[in-house]
């Protein structure tokens, strides 16, 4: 007779479209379309697009990649789309204090307009679903796996990338580029790939240390030589970034927690 696996078990998933490759690109996708915007954006300057290109393109990202949150929206919030959440969200909050000068409001900045695409895609969302139980879905989830948490902060790596890297030079910084997409696509799919609690772990915990190290060590090593940086401030500022994005954990040992005190119940 089959047995039906614990869900709550740390080497068991139940059956859901986590392993199908629909699914793995989706969750992959918004890494490598910022991957090759970051590539590109440091292309030499003999290689280099048109700034108005480079502009649309950055530009477009902020518009079409909170699409793939009103997907997964609409879908129940599936395991691949919480990066998308947590990237339109702090994106959207980052870009409320940041200007684009020569393209979009001159020198003025973003501020609660770059919260329209987060806006306009939870208003479609919510006239599909009619619905608030996508959004309950979307916390339940996290509760019985909160990895989704840690892999929804991965989700503003690459904010943490462009930034880790602003004003380094662009031919240095291409390779590291490369690099970095490589490692966070990687970790990306190798998660929504799966099948146990804790490959998704060492998935998250490879791709996050891998990819915060070379964010703060490269940089580091281009600016060391003006003095500007401090060795051990700059490993402390990584290693905070990396307990953060798996601070999440605490939810389980608070699940486990109450699990084993239900099981043990009253005492008669």
């Amino acid at each position: 007779m089959d047995t039906v696996p614990d869900p709550s078990s740390a080497n068991s998933i139940a059956p859901d479209p986590r392993k199908s490759w629909t699914a793995s690109l989706g969750g992959t996708a918004l890494f490598i379309l910022w991957g090759l915007a970051m590539i590109t954006g440091e292309f030499p300057h003999e290689w280099a697009f048109p700034i108005w290109i480079q502009g649309v393109f950055f530009v477009g990202l902020i518009f079409v990649l909170p699409v793939g949150m009103c997907i997964g929206w609409i879908g129940g919030f599936p395991h691949w789309s919480y990066p998308y959440v947590g990237h339109v969200l702090i994106f959207s909050l980052y870009m409320t204090m940041v200007a684009t000068p020569g393209f979009l409001f001159d020198r003025e900045m973003w501020g609660w307009r770059a919260w329209i695409p987060f806006l306009v895609v939870s208003v479609i969302a919510l006239a599909f679903t009619r619905s608030l139980k996508p959004i309950s879905k979307f916390f339940t989830n996290i509760w019985d796996d909160w990895t989704l948490l840690t892999f929804g902060m991965f989700g503003f790596m690459p904010l943490l990338v462009m930034i880790g890297f602003d004003e380094v030079d662009r031919l240095y910084s291409l390779y590291f580029m490369v690099i970095l997409t490589l490692l966070m696509s990687g970790a990306a799919w190798s998660y929504i790939r799966a099948d146990t609690q804790r490959r998704r772990i060492v998935a998250l915990f490879i791709g996050i240390t891998l990819a915060i190290a070379v964010t703060v060590i490269a940089p580091s090593l281009y600016w060391e030589k003006n003095g500007w940086v401090f060795p051990m401030q700059t490993a402390m500022m990584g290693a905070i970034i990396v307990l953060f994005m798996f601070s999440p954990a605490v939810i389980g040992l608070i699940r486990r927690t109450d699990r084993d005190i239900k099981r043990l119940g009253p005492q008669n």
